[in-house]
């Protein structure tokens, strides 16, 4: 990665570091925030380093991602000065070792405030919410009367929370170590001795909690110093601060440079922010932007979405748009869409994604078939289909070496260890030829029964149960079922057919130009398609075109649906390095062409209007 020369806001930052000052960076879209901070960490290890290894101290550098933390490591070249972590590991590894301290303020502040905020949840009726509430609350009661018993409480980052085992859950260990940090001295005194300097990358999503506990932290004076970086702007997932001020009397620093963006998407960022006026690097190019007004239909569909028949207009008048641009021939263009089902549907995994993401589906279980991880479908993702894929070209190559990764046929201490390589090869062959036979019309049970019966898979003991048991026979309750909600989702999902899965596989492994808008920040791309479809989407958390255009739409949004629509609006555009295309589907294109432009966000050469054949 390219490291740009010192910026006044990287010499005030080491002005700040010089002289113990706690600062806070505001760095905008591809200002190189990472960079300031890389610089930062540097700037310490020159001054301090030597005094601080002898006195066993080191500098923590907190950030949002494992792959973050592995980068930043790799350019700090693995030096253990530095503690770099994402915040639960970090916040872990200051308490883990107070186990007394932990039962304590469990027992003492944070099972009584859970208790408390069910508690309120629970109108005294009869309803589905309020059931469930009162269930959660008998639990967390038992678990404060078994508290004491516990010997040992550890952090499950699998997300399993079970107080009475001592496994606590992501949100207990932001809750209980900013907690700890506020009400204990002694640990603020052992923190402040241990790591003198605190740096926090992408601080805008840091947890308020957290927030709060290192500014405490910080405000005597001396050291501990804190320096934030980040962008509030940025904020975009939920419950993170978004706004960050450091303590009283931090120095706030803005980052006004913007090396990765073409010069006319830096001046629609601009207008889109004024209190952050970038500039370009010295290599930006001049880049293009465009918008593109449809007209929007009222949604005739469930909860006011599109019916079939209304998402098909949809889709025609997306490729129209595509084709106006001229970017319907390639797949270099990134597509951004605000909901993963607006992707499953042009992509052709709708139904796999409505299943794994609805009623039957738990937390841990939608959030391994976001990542391809789910335990029923990793089969397909890492053996299937790829053997189906390279069956296809014939490449036999590829099917042996899927086979030598994964197929116990294959496996020189299983069953047919004692065969002759001819013998394997023939039952391989002929198992991929079933495979290949059955995929197009068998079941996803059916597939997985065979291939695990031909040896061209081994099965998990958890999919083998559920491929033994018997289908659930009784009426789903998301009261009385919650625990076991597993069941019915394989239930529908091994009656399933093969035919979503190839689909599915290639836009969890970024085989595609598509992405959700929420998962490209961080990334850059030289062509950005954004598309803006309040109807389609249904997501109350935002609306485009009452926070782009309210006058047009006789309406504003929320102010919660206008941080949250603005924020991820300027991420997305903020990923263009050269052009960026912008699809928007709005009740009235006339009047929010003019409103666009009064507000000094669009040329008017930029903006052009899709005529809709029923709307002539």
């Amino acid at each position: 990665m390219n490291t740009h020369p010192d910026t006044l806001a990287d010499l005030k930052i080491k002005a700040c570091i010089n002289r113990l000052k706690n600062f806070a960076v505001i760095a905008g879209a591809g200002s190189g925030k990472t960079g300031s901070l890389i610089k930062a960490l540097t700037h310490v290890r020159n001054k301090q380093g030597k005094q601080l290894r002898a006195a066993g101290q080191k500098v923590v550098c907190i950030t949002y991602t494992n792959v973050a933390v592995e980068n930043i490591k790799r350019r700090m070249n693995l030096d253990e000065l530095f503690s770099i972590s994402t915040i639960h590991g970090f916040l872990w590894g200051l308490v883990e070792k107070y186990q007394s301290d932990i039962r304590n303020t469990l027992k003492d502040e944070l099972i009584p405030k859970r208790i408390e905020k069910k508690r309120g949840d629970d109108n005294g009726g009869n309803s589905k919410t309020a059931q469930k509430a009162r269930g959660q609350v008998a639990r967390l009661e038992a678990d404060l009367t078994n508290i004491h018993l516990v010997c040992q409480f550890r952090y499950d980052n699998s997300g399993r929370r079970d107080y009475s085992s001592g496994n606590l859950d992501h949100n207990d260990i932001i809750d209980l170590v900013s907690t700890m940090i506020l009400k204990l001295p002694n640990l603020q005194k052992i923190i402040g001795q241990k790591f003198p300097y605190i740096f926090i990358d992408e601080a805008q999503d840091t947890f308020s909690s957290v927030m709060e506990a290192l500014n405490q932290l910080a405000s005597a004076d001396g050291l501990p110093m804190v320096g934030y970086f980040g962008d509030p702007m940025q904020q975009i997932y939920e419950n993170q601060e978004g706004e960050f001020n450091g303590p009283v009397g931090c120095k706030i620093i803005k980052k006004v440079e913007n090396y990765r963006c073409s010069a006319e998407v830096i001046n629609l960022l601009n207008a889109i922010r004024p209190n952050l006026q970038q500039k370009p690097g010295t290599n930006n190019v001049t880049g293009s932007v465009g918008i593109r007004l449809i007209q929007a239909e009222v949604g005739e569909g469930e909860r006011k979405t599109y019916s079939d028949a209304q998402r098909l207009k949809a889709l025609k008048h997306f490729d129209e748009a595509l084709d106006y641009f001229q970017w319907s021939q390639t797949d270099k263009i990134k597509r951004l869409f605000l909901t993963r089902q607006m992707i499953a549907y042009r992509l052709g995994f709708a139904k796999l994604n409505q299943l794994c993401t609805g009623k039957y589906a738990s937390k841990a279980a939608e959030d391994d078939f976001k990542e391809g991880e789910h335990f029923a479908l990793k089969p397909f993702i890492d053996v299937l289909i790829p053997l189906i894929e390279a069956h296809k070209i014939n490449d036999h190559a590829a099917m042996i070496q899927i086979l030598r990764q994964h197929s116990p046929l294959l496996d020189p201490e299983g069953s047919s260890k004692l065969l002759s390589i001819g013998v394997v090869t023939e039952k391989s062959q002929a198992a991929i030829n079933r495979l290949v036979e059955m995929w197009p019309i068998g079941t996803i049970k059916d597939i997985l029964n065979m291939a695990s019966q031909h040896g061209l898979i081994g099965l998990s003991s958890r999919l083998e149960d559920h491929l033994e048991r018997e289908p659930r026979s009784e009426v789903f309750d998301d009261i009385e079922h919650a625990q076991e909600k597993g069941d019915w989702l394989l239930d529908e999902l091994l009656k399933y057919k093969t035919d979503e899965l190839s689909a599915y596989r290639k836009f969890i492994l970024d085989l595609t130009p598509y992405s959700t808008q929420h998962g490209v920040k961080g990334d850059e791309f030289e062509k950005v398609l954004v598309v803006f479809d309040d109807t389609e989407a249904n997501w109350n958390n935002y609306n485009f075109r009452r926070s782009l255009t309210p006058a047009t739409e006789g309406k504003g949004p929320t102010e919660g649906q206008k941080k949250k629509s603005l924020n991820l609006t300027y991420v997305c555009f903020s990923r263009a390095m050269r052009d960026l295309r912008i699809i928007m589907f709005t009740e009235n294109p006339a009047a929010a062409k003019q409103e666009l432009i009064a507000k000094k966000w669009f040329k008017d050469e930029q903006i052009t209007i899709q005529v809709v054949e029923d709307s002539i």
